[in-house]
């Protein structure tokens, strides 16, 4: 589980160790276009997660603490897909 988000965090520090500040900015530009729906990808996968888990006998207060010691009301949130990020319109605003 930490091995993707250590990656994911690598990945980042690579971008800030990019060494023309053009180029870095605009790989950094390239992400944070995606960035909207690269989290409400994440978003995703985390409420999916979160029923799987549920279905599977975990309690809400349980993910909850391996979330990162989170009330088990806000993972019920979670599940019932009450946090998410928001969408984008057309014109990507």
């Amino acid at each position: 589980m930490a091995g993707e988000v250590e990656r994911v965090r690598r990945a980042l520090r690579a971008l800030e160790a990019i060494p023309d500040a053009t180029d870095r900015a605009a790989a950094c530009a390239e992400l944070l276009r995606e960035w909207p729906e690269l989290h409400r990808m994440v978003a995703d996968m985390r409420q999916q997660a979160v029923i799987t888990a549920k279905a599977s006998g975990v309690t809400y207060r349980e993910l909850g603490k391996r979330m990162g010691d989170i009330s088990g009301e806000a993972v019920g949130q979670i599940a019932a897909g009450k946090w998410r990020a928001p969408k984008r319109d057309a014109d990507g605003e």
